[in-house]
Parts: C-alpha cells; structure tokens; sequence
C-alpha cells in the first residue's frame, strides 16, 4: 500500500479572549464595510442615484469621473477589498494552519492600504468634486477603524 506523503500542519494557537474580540471586531467591521460598498456597486450598475440621507453630495460623487477606476466603480473595489478581508479574519479565527504568524501583518498592510486609498478619495471628494457622500464617509470610518484596531496586533509583534 502507498502512503501518502501529505504533511498535515498543526493549527494555529487558540485565540485569547483579547484575540477573539479584536478579530471579531474586525469582522464584524469587514461585513458592515462590504454592505456599504456593496450599495454603491449596486447604485451604479443599476443606474439608481443614491439615497443620501437628505444630503446632497452622494450624486455628485457618484456621477463624477473619479467614481470608477479603469471603469471598474470604486463601490465594487471597496466589496472586494472587505470581502479579502472578511476572507482573511476567518481564516484567523478558524486558525488556519501558519496565520498565527502571518494574519495581523497581511489585516494590517490590508488596512493600511484602505485608509491611503480612501484618503486620496476624501481628498478627491472636499477639494476636486467638492461635496460629501455620506456613504463614502462611512465607508472610510470603517476602514480607519479596521486599521486602528491592526495596529494593536503590529506593536505587539515588535515588542517581543
């Protein structure tokens, strides 16, 4: 008989109370973000304006050029990145084989690069387009959130 020469690697190290809140949260951020951008990819595939909240900026924004990348809209990059995310902090969670070591970089690095993308878009929206959508704002708190709550886990790997 033929054995099979798989190597089976050991889970990850059970989560702290501390750990499991913090990962949770993340989660919890990554589905509440993935709903936001999952409206605004839906608004301008169905070619429906945005229910704004009586604010007026959300159409603005939506219908400037800045509102799609290589004609992909920013809504549906924004479901993608939540969507990697929520990916990785159950991979976590679940303790997947070897993301003890490699989760609270990839979660931070992720973050990290949401918050610079969603700066550039705030910067977009005050000083070019000149209005807010709320929607956008919400989405950008949520990602600043996420990343504050990464850099937690980032200090604790240079301290040791």
């Amino acid at each position: 008989m033929r054995q099979s020469r798989v190597q089976i690697l050991p889970r990850a190290a059970p989560l702290t109370p501390g750990d499991f809140l913090k990962w949770g949260a993340l989660a919890v951020l990554a589905m509440a973000g993935m709903g936001v951008a999952a409206y605004l990819a839906y608004s301008h595939y169905a070619d429906q304006t945005i229910m704004c909240a009586g604010l007026s900026g959300c159409e603005a924004v939506e219908n400037s050029e800045y509102s799609t990348i290589l004609d992909i809209p920013v809504g549906l990059l924004g479901t993608l990145f939540c969507a990697g995310l929520l990916a990785l902090v159950l991979a976590r969670m679940v303790r997947l084989p070897l993301t003890e070591e490699w989760a609270p970089l990839a979660a931070f690095s992720m973050t990290l690069t949401g918050v610079a993308f969603m700066a550039y878009l705030t910067y977009i929206e005050l000083f070019v387009v000149e209005d807010i959508c709320i929607w956008c704002t919400s989405f950008a708190a949520i990602v600043t959130v996420a990343w504050l709550i990464t850099i937690v886990d980032v200090l604790a790997l240079t301290n040791e």
